[in-house]
């Protein structure tokens, strides 16, 4: 299942320890002291703070050969393997007398020849620096590297683990878990990012990846919380944004409304919380607000879709609310509206027998958005059965009875009753 980490992690695998950085300390720079050793110093510093990798390797390397510091050559070997420069046998070559007396020469003399797929000189060298008590983080992550390019994964692990329960270094912590996902066990990868997430807390790239184990077990709880911890890690809001969409799922509307309250999201998303969540007068003075603030109509239709469906659902409709919700529609419609919004203030106006020949003509207008709509094709039957044209109406209603669902909903089935009524009356 994660194979796929493989060729995102690949690079880590052959990035060895001798990448990292070494403190070059000089305890016998009082021998060297001159402006013209300081100034050679800082060039070569100078030199790698902006990225001239080769001229800085240079400048260490000429210093190790006038003052014979191991340090500098030292600096001259890392920058040269580290930046894939020329030199490298040369280098080696030079650090060879100093191997039993230097472990950092030797490491990156390991490492060269890790580079170049010598894994036998690769692993001796590394051997030698293993036997020593003080286990040296670098050291047990270079052993880590040659026994994956042996194809020794298994034992990887153990030296990986050994180095990240030293460094807690995220690239360390990749290279354990490209070597867990090549053996897909998906177990330990969640048991290392776990630990990493508790000893560390959550990075992008870590909480991303337990975000996805949590996902597929899901585990809610869990994905939840993450979610959560990587919103406020990064700010983005599409991890709030699947956080809601994670409550929603599990019918946690109120929950979600809250999350939206708290990370300030959409004001739409918030507006649809509320409508789900039938909050209908919360959701109009909100779609006021707003109108108020943007001046964008959609907002006050919305404002008088709500409304009504506030009084609508209290059973609390009166004439002078009608009128309300009218004016509220009557200054922000026109025929480029949403169909949405034509058709229920189509509807209104014909239900209320407010003025249903303008009803009439927004639901056609919705449907020459929408000509397939069941909704909209329900409301103009209604809208001709209000005129009295009863066969009209029923031509029209016709054309929803296919779909049963639709068919046998409340309101649908109350207008065929009515409308069929009406045919029977005028045939009679």
């Amino acid at each position: 299942m994660y194979r796929y980490l493989l060729f995102v992690l690949v690079a880590f695998f052959l990035t060895a320890c001798g990448s990292s950085k070494i403190n070059v300390v000089y305890p016998d720079y009082t021998k060297y002291k001159s402006n013209d050793f300081d100034l050679r110093v800082m060039k070569a510093y100078n030199y790698e703070y902006y990225k001239q990798y080769k001229e800085a390797r240079d400048e260490f390397l000429s210093l190790y050969q006038d003052y014979n510091n191991t340090n500098f050559l030292e600096n001259a070997f890392l920058l040269t393997l580290a930046n894939n420069l020329d030199k490298q046998a040369e280098l080696n070559n030079l650090a060879k007398p100093y191997l039993n007396q230097n472990d950092n020469l030797k490491r990156l003399s390991a490492l060269y020849a890790l580079n170049l797929n010598d894994i036998n000189n690769a692993q001796k060298l590394m051997k030698e620096l293993l036997t020593k008590k003080d286990s040296d983080p670098r050291n047990l992550e270079l052993y880590g590297d040659i026994l994956v390019k042996k194809n020794d994964l298994k034992n990887a692990t153990k030296y990986y683990r050994s180095t990240y329960n030293q460094v807690q270094n995220e690239e360390i912590l990749f290279k354990l878990i490209g070597i867990y996902a090549i053996l897909n066990d998906t177990l330990n990868i969640k048991n290392v990012l776990e630990f990493s997430r508790k000893t560390n807390g959550c990075t992008l790239k870590t909480c991303v990846l337990l975000a996805k184990i949590y996902f597929d077990e899901k585990n809610i709880e869990a994905l939840k919380s993450i979610y959560k911890e990587l919103y406020q890690l990064t700010k983005n809001k599409s991890f709030a944004l699947a956080l809601l969409e994670l409550l929603n799922s599990q019918g946690k509307t109120e929950e979600a409304l809250k999350i939206s309250l708290q990370y300030d999201l959409d004001d739409d998303i918030k507006l649809a919380l509320y409508q789900n969540l039938k909050r209908f007068d919360d959701a109009k003075k909100m779609s006021l607000v707003l109108y108020h603030k943007t001046k964008n109509k959609e907002y006050l239709l919305r404002a008088a879709v709500f409304e009504f469906e506030a009084v609508n659902e209290a059973k609390k409709i009166t004439p002078k609310m009608v009128d309300s919700v009218k004016e509220k529609f009557e200054q922000g419609i026109d025929k480029d509206s949403n169909a949405l919004y034509l058709n229920y203030y189509g509807y209104l106006l014909i239900d209320y027998d407010l003025d249903i020949k303008k009803g009439i003509e927004l639901v056609k207008l919705a449907l020459e958005k929408d000509p397939q709509n069941l909704y909209y094709l329900d409301s103009l039957a209604w809208g001709y059965y209000k005129l009295g044209d009863c066969k009209q109406a029923w031509e029209i209603l016709k054309q929803t009875l296919d779909d049963k669902e639709f068919a046998n909903s409340n309101e649908s089935k109350a207008h065929i009753k009515t409308i069929k009524a009406c045919i029977k009356h005028d045939i009679g």
